[in-house]
């Protein structure tokens, strides 16, 4: 409702980069943030597969509005199965870091299912096609060591996979921890070791 009053109003002009697969290496030797570090030594170190800062709703309500609302990590690890991932180091907090990627993942889903009044182009935003996407949250063990959020995770989890029953996608949560090779000044070799090793926690068999 709030895209149809936008576009009532003329406001509504979703940016062609929404949903675009591009992957972001540069950074400026001003930018300390742990968070952004991270996130684009794994795209440097990681491969072609993986992309980051993907916007996903830059222009949908207007000129100025969440051109930072963009999903941190992108993992493809087949044509058809993504992960949009919440990346966390020191930052807000697990219950935070689900809203968030939750919020994308249900943004995908509308997305898709309103590609042709979007203008948007699987040829050019492929993830819109995607036949299973996990939504992530992924961090080192220290940013998770107040909590046991196994009931949440569980409870996220199946209540995507019910959701998306019928809607052409598959939905899945997860919380996952970097494996024990991450450390803040890790070089690109560790950190891909910290990705190969990565596994989710609070699984409810």
């Amino acid at each position: 409702s709030n895209w149809l009053t936008a576009v009532d109003a003329g406001y509504s002009s979703p940016s062609r980069e929404n949903w675009r697969w591009k992957r972001h290496t540069d950074l400026s030797a001003e930018n300390k943030s742990p968070e952004i570090i991270l996130e684009r030594s794994i795209v440097s170190a990681c491969g072609e597969n993986w992309s980051n800062q993907m916007p996903t709703a830059s222009g949908l309500v207007g000129p100025y509005s969440d051109k930072r609302a963009a999903v941190d990590l992108v993992y493809r690890s087949d044509p058809g199965s993504y992960a949009l991932i919440e990346l966390k180091v020191e930052s807000d907090n697990p219950l935070f870091a689900a809203i968030e990627i939750l919020l994308y993942g249900l943004l995908l889903v509308w997305s898709r299912d309103n590609q042709e009044k979007l203008g948007y182009d699987i040829a050019v935003q492929p993830v819109l096609a995607a036949s299973s996407v996990t939504l992530s949250v992924l961090a080192p063990i220290a940013y998770y060591s107040d909590y046991d959020l196994t009931s949440l995770g569980t409870a996220l989890n199946e209540a995507l996979v019910e959701f998306a029953e019928g809607k052409g996608v598959a939905l899945g949560f997860e919380f996952c921890q970097l494996g024990a090779d991450y450390e803040a000044d890790s070089t690109l070799e560790r950190i891909r070791s910290a990705i190969e090793d990565r596994h989710r926690i609070w699984v409810d068999e």
